[in-house]
């Protein structure tokens, strides 16, 4: 009966605590989303609302700063407020509710009594607001700390509560997470009136008031109860009921601020105290708190309570401090840490411990002590025991043989020599107890998972640590002998895969293994474990199907290693490796919380070899592509040397060209060559294909070129044959080029050209809308073993300009596919002056074609070549 009704009271306990959850939630989410709305009207809905033209005094109805509107009316600094619009000013409730409910161009009537003590009235016609002007970035890092911080801190402790809504540390948390949105929030109070105004006002002074106590019971408190605690508990309560009357008198005096500010004068020096004790308690509490963890810090016993702590101690050391020298040392230097910029300097700091405490509670797992708590009342209960049943045989020797001897009248020596046989039987019992005594208290660690937890902590961290590793030879030789000394197993194997196989690559105790042994991809354990990807046991008093199923190799081999468990080591997509691990020292079984903690080892060690694979294999492969880059640059510089190096130099002639590759080389080309009669020739191709194979067949047809144009040849047509003839021997069935060679002769002005497919270079006249495409000739060359070409002859007259160009010009694309084309370049071309060079036109052109592409990637080579008479 008492146990069901202590059990109806622990339900009742909980509905009503997640009732108080609800309403938390309720009101903290609705102050945070009003901060949220008032953020986005200020800043996209900003000239809506009126600017206030004066500001207030928190000690009464004193303007104490003026706009520029304000001061237009005749306002000035020290007036005392008497009215607005008409009705007797009562507080910022009013003032805000007059805000709230005008728009820009309204007037606000001002009744003031000045300092002299004159009354006069001021009309004070609104202007608009400002919105913020921030840049994008700005605009993140506003936003970050203000919607970002109070949002985690909100969520975090929401989260704890619901899980523990008992734990006294989850509502200290809660508590501490909800200030974030009173620190960082934006929550302008001219955006909102009547109930919700009193709601958020109240919500901000209990938040205030109640953290700071709540920072000190956390210290206090978390993990452990500090050991000064015990000594003086007053000392807490004392604390928290002078945070208790703080927030009381806050209430009362920003109740009066606000509705009845005229009364202001009369509370002045509670106002006074009110400061003064809200200056104190943060301090007291802050150096309670920290002093409280790094002491806790330096005493704790297990490393996993310090690692926590540490990481508690860090994280509050460097975001309370700022807080701790802004109300205790800046004072004393005439700097209010309540007003002006001052507070805003240490905000970013100040976030720090919010982002600290989640990632103590969330990733740290420091509220869950539901292990803790079950093993640990077992483990105790054993203690109890084993202390009870010493104390029993204590008590019985005491009363059955001390007690009696002294009540016996026998002489005295005996006494003294009965009792010294008795001392000397009691203190060989104890010392046989410190042995005795040693090994159950092992065994009771092992019994109630003391070690157990223990070990799991260390395999936990191993799991983590399993990730740094870049080589896999000590990665494989710290798991394996961690493991070996967290769970006291002699022998342990681990096994990489090969081609075929998995081969042993590290063994502990197990010194007389060959160093070949191999387990073929297709036995039963790599198939078992490759499609369960969970641990296997091997017992064979009670085998498990898939080992009935091994050939006796595999099992003469799984014997071999004493293998007792197996753990598969899985990649992304197939198994890595696997580990055999032997018997315990102990010879207990492997329980399934090492089960489970071994196979998050096992998959963190697994994508770690993974990626140790990928890391030597991308390395190998930029090894490989910074060799192919080096010999790229130097076919590259190559290529280059077989372009023109100096532009042959003739009177009354401007000559310019340039190749720019789409890779690195490019079978693109374009020369300039100074005949031994004087002519000048000109040639342009382009070669199919791109890359090295398209660049040597360039150079082959560039060889070509000027071998037969040593002597000065006369017949074009004739030579177009032997290059094409000559391009088709050197080149496969499926290569060819476009190409196009020109002669000038500069006395009788007489351009003479053949065309081999390629596109016609242009020929524009100033003064004439008139351009003539230089096409004549015949097919491209290298494609047949024979083709026939026509020679043409053209006139060029001063200022005729030629250009000459590849498809990769006119093709030139944007990112949506679209292309340049050859009106764009002559466009580009017609913006130059006539008496613009060669040089210059040619840039022109390039960058006219760079700026339509707006850095797209171009997958053809862009070469040009101008000619242009002065």
């Amino acid at each position: 009966m008492k146990r069901t009704r202590a059990k109806t009271a622990k339900a009742r306990s909980v509905r009503i605590l997640y009732v108080l959850l609800f309403l938390w939630i309720l009101i903290s989410m609705g102050y945070y989303i009003a901060g949220a709305v008032a953020l986005r009207e200020e800043f996209f809905h900003a000239s809506k609302y009126v600017r206030e033209p004066f500001g207030v005094s928190d000690d009464g109805p004193i303007i104490n700063s003026l706009h520029l509107e304000a001061k237009d009316a005749g306002l000035v600094e020290r007036d005392l407020i008497q009215s607005l619009n008409g009705k007797p000013y009562t507080g910022d409730f009013q003032r805000n509710t007059e805000l709230r409910q005008s728009k820009p161009g309204d007037f606000l009537e001002v009744q003031v009594k000045t300092p002299s003590g004159e009354t006069k009235t001021a009309r004070i016609r609104f202007v608009a607001r400002k919105g913020p002007d921030f840049t994008l970035g700005g605009f993140i890092a506003f936003l970050t700390p203000v919607l970002g911080v109070p949002l985690l801190g909100l969520l975090v402790g929401f989260w704890v509560v619901a899980a523990r809504p008992h734990d006294l540390n989850a509502w200290l948390v809660l508590i501490l997470l909800s200030l974030t949105e009173i620190l960082f929030g934006n929550l302008d109070w001219s955006f909102w009136t009547g109930a919700w105004y009193v709601t958020f006002w109240m919500w901000r002074l209990f938040a205030l008031s109640m953290a700071f106590p709540a920072l000190l019971w956390f210290g206090l408190y978390f993990p452990e109860q500090w050991r000064l605690d015990r000594r003086w508990p007053w000392v807490k309560w004392l604390i928290l009921a002078t945070a208790v009357y703080e927030f009381l008198e806050n209430l009362f005096v920003s109740g009066v601020q606000n509705f009845d500010v005229q009364r202001m004068h009369l509370f002045a020096r509670l106002n006074l105290w009110s400061d003064r004790i809200g200056d104190a308690i943060p301090i007291i509490c802050v150096l309670i708190f920290l002093g409280a963890v790094f002491d806790k810090l330096r005493s704790e016993s297990t490393p996993d309570a310090r690692r926590r702590l540490r990481v508690l101690a860090i994280g509050s050391g460097l975001s309370l401090g700022p807080l701790l020298i802004m109300f205790s040392v800046l004072p004393y230097f005439g700097l209010d840490p309540h007003h002006g910029s001052m507070f805003e300097i240490v905000i970013p700091v100040i976030a720090l411990f919010p982002v600290t405490l989640a990632y103590v509670v969330v990733v740290q797992r420091a509220m869950d002590i539901r292990i803790l708590l079950r093993m640990g009342t077992k483990y105790l209960l054993a203690r109890a025991t084993l202390i009870a049943i010493e104390l029993g045989i204590a008590a019985f020797v005491v009363f059955r043989f001390v007690v009696p001897m002294m009540q016996r009248r026998a002489h005295p020596v005996l006494n003294v020599i009965l009792l010294t046989i008795i001392v000397v039987l009691l203190y060989r019992a104890v010392a046989a107890r410190g042995s005795l005594g040693s090994q159950f208290q092992r065994w009771l660690d092992r019994k109630f998972f003391r070690e157990a937890y223990n070990s799991e902590i260390v395999l936990s961290e191993l799991a983590e640590h399993a990730r740094q590793f870049t080589d896999k030879k000590p990665l494989i030789e710290t798991v394996a002998k961690r493991v070996s000394e967290v769970l006291h197993v002699a022998e342990i194997a681990v096994w990489l895969r090969g081609s075929s196989a998995f081969h042993l690559q590290q063994s502990l105790g197990m010194a007389s293994l060959p160093e070949l042994l191999t387990l073929p991809e297709q036995s039963a354990t790599v198939q078992n474990l490759a499609r369960t990807n969970r641990p296997a046991t091997v017992y064979a008093d009670r085998p498990e199907e898939w080992f009935l199923d091994a050939s006796p190799d595999e099992k003469n081999l799984l014997a071999r290693v004493n293998a007792e468990l197996l753990l598969p080591l899985p990649g992304r997509e197939r198994l890595i490796g696997l580990m055999t691990l032997g018997p315990k020292k102990s010879e207990e079984p492997y329980t399934p919380t090492d089960l489970r903690v071994l196979q998050s080892l096992a998959t963190q060690t697994g994508q770690a070899l993974e990626i140790t694979e990928l890391a030597h294999s991308l390395a190998r492969e930029a090894a490989q592509r910074e060799r192919n880059d080096r010999e790229m640059e130097i076919a590259r510089e190559v290529q280059q040397r077989l372009f023109p190096q100096e532009i042959p130099q003739i009177a009354g002639l401007s000559l310019a060209g340039m190749c720019r590759p789409a890779l690195g080389v490019g079978g693109d080309y374009y020369d300039l060559i100074k005949l031994d009669d004087g002519r000048l020739g000109l040639a342009i191709g382009d070669v199919s294909g791109k890359g090295i194979s398209a660049a040597l067949l360039m150079a082959s047809l560039r060889a070509s070129l000027r071998g037969m144009t040593l002597d000065g040849p006369s017949d074009l047509a004739r030579m177009m044959q032997k290059v094409n003839r000559l391009v088709y021997e050197a080149s496969a069935n499926n290569r060819y080029a476009t190409f196009f060679f020109a002669t000038y002769d500069a006395a009788t002005r007489e351009l003479r050209y053949v065309n081999a497919g390629h596109n016609p270079p242009l020929l524009v006249r100033p003064g004439s809308t008139e351009i003539l495409r230089l096409d004549a000739g015949g097919m491209v060359v290298g494609l047949l073993p024979s083709a026939d070409y026509v020679e043409q002859m053209v006139k060029v007259n001063p200022g005729d300009l030629l250009i000459a160009y590849t498809d990769g010009i006119s093709e030139a694309m944007t990112v949506d596919d679209e292309e340049w084309g050859e009106q764009r370049m002559l466009a580009a071309a017609d913006e130059c002056s006539q008496d613009a060079s060669a040089v210059e036109v040619l840039d022109a052109i390039f960058r006219s074609a760079d700026e339509f592409t707006a850095g797209a990637p171009q997958h053809d080579d862009m070469t040009l070549l101008i000619m242009k008479l002065e």
